[in-house]
C-alpha cells in the first residue's frame, strides 16, 4: 500500500490530553472528513478565587468536531465544541448531517448552512438524561447497490449494478423510508426518533437557525439493565438492525439482538413509534485467560452475517477473531411435528455462530475498518487492522491471511508519550484508508487495488450510479485520466435515454473534475446545460391543445435543416410560442450575455485549437468546440435570445464594437452553423472567418477559478513525485497556480453564477472549495423574479459536487 501525504497537525499537538479511544473520526459519502478531539486548556484562577492558590493553573479539556476534504486535508473548519467527551461520530447517507453522541446522554445532528462547509448549525438535539451515548445510526434507506467486478464488461448500467434487496429501517407511509437516528445507551437502554420534515431551502435567516428538541422513544434492549463496554451495529436486509454488545461483568459473552421499529396506531391518526428488541442466537467465547474485549464489528460479507472481536492481550499483543452466523435445519422429532398431512414442520432452522478464523497480532490494535462497498464476493471486502504501532494489516476474511503490510513511523509500544494510531476510516469506495494519531495528525494511504483490472472505470461508473464522491478514485488514477475520460464518456453515451437524463448531473459533475485535472474547461458546458434548460422552461405553446411537441422541440426540429440566417430560422417559428414576460427577460441579461460570451470566446480559439492539435497530433480528452451537444444547444439559445430582443432590447448582450454595422448575434449563428456541420475537421473558410473576430469587437475573458487542490495538474504532479507532508492551515505552494492572466477585470471577483462582477472586495460570498466556482450568498434576496430565483436554487449545490466555503 503506497502512502499518499501526511497532514502534520501544530495546534493538537503539544497542549493536548488524548485518552485512549478519543480521536475519532468518519468520512462521508462526499469523501469530508469528520474528526473529534479532546484539547486541554489552561485556566488561571486570580488571586481572588477561595478555590485553590493564587494563580495557580488547571487543566479544563473540551472536545472539539473539524471536518476537512480529502482533496484539500490541510484545510479544517470547526463544527462545534462540548464539555463532555464525544463518544459516536456519524455521518448521514447522503453525507449532509452528522450525528454526535455524547457522554452524558445527549445526541445531536449538525448541518452545514447553506451548504457552506465553514459554517455549521445545529439542527436537531436529544437528550437522555444519565446516560452515556456509546453507539448510533441513522435509519436504513434501504437503498443499495452491489458491487460486481465480474461484471466490467457489461455495457447497461443496470446489468453492472444491481439493487441491493434491502428493507428501510423504518417506512411510512406508501413504504416511503423515515429519516431518523437509533441509539444505544451504556446500560442497555435503546432510544429512537424519526427527523420531522423541515423546510430545506428556507426564505429567511431565522428559519435556518431553529434548533428542533426531539423526544426519543425508549426501551431496554435486554430483560434486564446491562453495564455495555463494547457495541455494534448493523442493518439488516429485513429492515431490521442488528446489534451485538459486550457486558463488563459478562466477557465471555456477546450478546445479540434484532431491533425492529415500527410505526402504531390507525393511520389519519396519531402515530407513534414503537422498539421491538428480539435476542439471537449469542456468541459463547472460550476462557479469555486475562485476555479483555477492546473493538466488536458487525458486518456483511457475501451476503453471511460476520463479527469481529479483537482482544488487548496482557503480553502486550492483540487477538482478532472472526465469527461467521450459520443457519441449519434441524429436524423434528416425530412426537413434536402433530399430526395430520401437514409436514411443514419436520424441520426447524437453528442458528448459531461460529469461529471461522483467529489471527495473533504483534501490537494492540487501534481501530478495525471494513469495506464499504457492497461486493458480490468476499475478495473485495478486506479488512483493515489499524494497529497501535503505527502499523496497518491488510487481511483476507474468512481466512484473516495477511494480503498486505504497512509501517509508519515506528513506534515503540511501551513508550507512553509516542504519537500512536487511534482511529480510522475507508473512503465511500474504499480506495484510501484514513488514520488519525493521538495528536489528531491525519494519514493517507492507498488502499490495495482490485485484483481484476479496469476496477477504476467500474468505481467510476459506481459512483455515477450511487452518487457518491469520486476523488478517492481520482487521486489514485491521476496518471491515467485521459483513456478513463474516453472510456467513460463512450459507455455513458451507449446508455438508454432514461438512463443517460437520471444520471446526467452525476456525470458532469464527475466529468468536470476529470477535466479540471487534465486542465480542459469543462465547467462551461454545465452551466450552458443549466441556461439551457430554464431558459426553455419558460416557453409555453400559444396553443394549449396542441400537445405533439413543446417549443423548443419545434427549434430542435427547424435547427436540424442546418439554415445559417438566424432571422431565416426566426421567420419559420410561431413567436407567440417564445413569448416571455419582459421584465423576466430583463433579469436574465446577465445569463444571456454568458452564452454569446462563450460563443465568441469558443469561436475566437477555434483556429489556436485546431493549430495546437495539428502540431501535437493528438486531440484532448474534451473540446467544447468539438461537442456538437453543446454547439446544439448554443444555436438553439442565439435563437431565442433573437426573439426576446425583438420583445425587449434591454435583455440583448453588449459588446465593445471595433467595426461599425455588425450584428453580433447574426454572426455567431452563421459560423456555429457551418461549425455543426462538422464539429470535428472545420474547414480552413470558416478558420478564418473566426480569426477575423478578434478585429471585429473586443473578445470578453471568461471568468478562471484555479483554486489550490490535489485535483489539479499541480496535485497530480505531486502526488507523482511521492509521499507528500502538509501542514494544517497552511497553504502548500507546490499545489499553487502561478499562472497569471492580464485581462480586464484582474482584480475583481465574478460571481459564476449571476455572470456579475462583484468587485475587488465583496463582503459575502460562497466560494467552492474544490472548483473556486463563486457564489454570491444573498443571492435568493436580490432576485426579483421568478425565473432568477428558479436560477438560483439550481445552485445550493455546486456543479463539481464539493462543498461551498462563504468567505466573509
Amino acid at each position: 500500500m503506497t502512502i499518499l501525504y501526511k497532514v502534520e497537525s501544530k495546534e493538537f499537538g503539544k497542549d493536548s490530553v488524548f485518552p485512549q479511544k478519543v480521536v475519532l473520526c468518519s468520512v462521508s459519502a462526499r469523501n469530508i472528513i469528520a474528526f473529534s478531539s479532546l484539547q486541554s486548556a489552561i485556566v488561571s484562577h486570580g488571586p481572588g478565587d477561595s478555590s485553590s492558590g493564587a494563580g495557580v493553573a488547571v487543566g479544563a479539556s473540551n472536545s472539539h468536531v473539524y471536518v476537512s476534504d480529502i482533496v484539500t486535508p490541510w484545510e479544517y473548519y470547526k463544527v462545534c465544541s462540548s464539555k463532555s467527551l464525544i463518544n459516536v461520530l456519524e455521518w448521514s447517507a447522503n453525507g449532509e448531517q452528522l450525528l454526535l453522541g455524547y457522554v452524558g446522554g445527549r445526541v445531536e445532528i449538525w448541518q452545514p448552512k447553506h451548504q457552506s462547509i465553514n459554517i455549521w448549525l445545529l439542527q436537531y438535539h436529544a437528550n437522555i438524561p444519565s446516560e452515556d451515548i456509546i453507539e448510533a445510526k441513522f435509519f436504513h434507506n434501504g437503498k443499495g447497490v452491489l458491487f460486481n467486478p465480474q461484471k466490467k464488461e457489461h455495457t447497461y448500467y443496470a446489468e453492472k449494478f444491481e439493487r441491493l434487496e434491502q428493507r428501510p429501517t423504518l417506512s411510512g407511509f406508501g413504504g416511503v423510508a423515515s429519516e431518523g437516528c437509533i441509539l444505544l445507551t451504556s446500560s442497555g437502554l435503546l432510544g429512537a426518533f424519526s427527523l420531522p420534515l423541515l423546510q430545506k431551502f428556507p426564505s429567511t435567516e431565522g428559519a435556518c437557525s431553529e434548533i428542533v428538541e426531539l423526544t426519543p422513544v425508549m426501551h431496554s434492549i435486554g430483560i434486564s439493565r446491562s453495564f455495555i463496554e463494547h457495541c455494534s451495529m448493523a442493518p439488516s436486509p429485513s429492515g431490521a438492525v442488528n446489534v451485538a454488545f459486550s457486558c463488563g461483568w459478562q466477557q465471555q459473552l456477546v450478546q445479540c439482538f434484532k431491533i425492529s421499529l415500527v410505526m402504531e396506531g390507525d393511520l389519519g391518526l396519531e402515530q407513534h413509534m414503537a422498539i421491538k428488541s428480539e435476542s439471537q442466537a449469542s456468541i459463547f467465547l472460550n476462557p479469555l485467560e486475562g485476555k479483555l474485549i477492546s473493538h466488536l464489528k458487525w458486518t456483511r460479507v457475501a451476503n453471511d452475517d460476520v463479527i469481529f472481536i479483537a482482544y488487548s492481550c496482557p503480553e502486550g499483543g492483540s487477538l482478532l477473531e472472526q465469527w461467521t452466523l450459520t443457519r441449519r435445519h434441524q429436524s423434528v422429532h416425530t412426537l413434536l411435528q402433530g399430526g395430520g398431512s401437514n409436514k411443514g414442520n419436520e424441520f426447524v432452522q437453528s442458528e448459531s455462530w461460529e469461529q471461522v478464523a483467529k489471527l495473533h497480532l504483534n501490537a494492540p490494535l487501534a481501530d478495525l475498518c471494513l469495506s464499504r462497498l457492497v461486493p458480490t464476493a468476499a475478495d473485495c471486502s478486506p479488512v483493515y487492522a489499524i494497529l497501535q504501532d503505527n502499523s496497518v494489516q491488510v487481511l483476507e476474511p474468512n481466512s484473516l491471511k495477511q494480503l498486505n503490510h504497512t509501517q509508519f513511523d515506528k513506534v515503540s509500544v511501551s513508550d507512553g508519550s509516542g504519537v500512536k494510531f487511534v482511529s480510522g476510516d475507508l473512503t465511500p469506495t474504499s480506495q484510501m484508508l484514513l488514520i488519525f494519531d493521538t495528536h489528531a495528525q491525519l494519514y493517507a494511504m492507498q488502499a490495495p487495488p482490485l485484483k481484476q483490472s479496469g476496477s477504476a472505470l467500474l468505481l467510476l461508473e459506481y459512483c455515477i450510479v450511487t452518487g457518491c464522491d469520486a476523488s478517492d478514485v481520482l487521486l489514485l488514477n491521476l496518471g491515467s485520466l485521459e483513456p478513463l475520460v474516453e472510456k467513460l464518456t463512450d459507455n455513458f453515451s451507449r446508455q438508454p435515454s432514461f438512463v443517460k437524463n437520471y444520471y446526467y448531473a452525476n456525470f458532469l459533475a464527475l466529468k468536470s473534475n476529470l477535466c479540471r485535472v487534465q486542465q480542459q474547461e469543462f465547467d462551461n458546458l454545465i452551466i450552458l446545460h443549466a441556461i439551457s434548460t430554464t431558459f426553455k422552461s419558460l416557453l409555453r405553446p400559444s396553443d394549449l391543445g396542441y400537445q405533439d411537441k413543446g417549443p423548443a422541440d419545434n427549434l430542435t426540429t427547424k435547427l436540424n435543416e442546418s439554415i445559417p440566417d438566424v432571422d431565416t430560422v426566426m421567420l419559420n417559428l410561431d413567436a407567440k410560442d417564445f413569448t416571455v414576460e419582459p421584465v423576466m427577460l430583463q433579469s436574465l441579461q446577465p445569463l444571456i450575455q454568458w452564452v454569446t460570451d462563450l460563443a465568441v470566446n469558443m469561436l475566437n480559439r477555434l483556429p489556436e485549437e485546431v493549430m495546437k492539435c495539428k502540431l501535437s497530433g493528438k486531440r484532448p480528452s474534451y473540446d467544447i468546440s468539438r461537442d456538437i451537444n453543446a454547439i446544439s444547444s448554443l444555436r438553439e439559445l442565439l435563437v431565442m435570445i433573437r426573439i426576446w430582443g425583438l420583445l425587449n432590447t434591454q435583455c440583448l448582450p453588449v459588446y465593445t464594437k471595433i467595426m461599425e454595422n455588425i450584428d453580433v448575434l447574426v454572426i455567431l449563428f452563421r459560423l456555429l452553423t457551418r461549425l455543426a456541420q462538422n464539429p470535428a475537421e472545420p474547414d480552413d473558410m470558416l478558420l478564418d472567418e473566426c480569426s477575423l473576430l478578434s478585429k471585429q469587437l473586443l473578445i470578453p475573458q471568461l471568468n478562471k477559478f484555479n483554486p489550490t487542490t490535489l485535483l489539479s495538474a499541480q496535485g497530480f504532479a505531486a502526488v507523482k513525485s511521492g509521499h507528500l507532508m502538509f501542514t494544517s492551515l497552511v497553504e502548500p505552494t507546490c499545489l499553487q497556480d502561478m499562472e497569471v492572466e492580464d485581462v480586464v477585470f484582474a482584480r475583481s471577483v465574478k460571481d459564476g453564477v449571476s455572470n456579475l462582477q462583484l468587485g475587488a472586495h465583496p463582503t459575502t460570498i460562497r466560494r467552492c472549495a474544490r472548483c473556486g466556482f463563486v457564489f454570491v450568498n444573498n443571492a435568493n434576496k436580490v432576485a426579483k423574479t421568478s425565473a432568477l430565483k428558479a436560477w438560483f436554487n439550481k445552485w445550493l449545490h455546486c456543479h463539481c459536487g464539493g462543498f461551498w466555503k462563504q468567505i466573509n
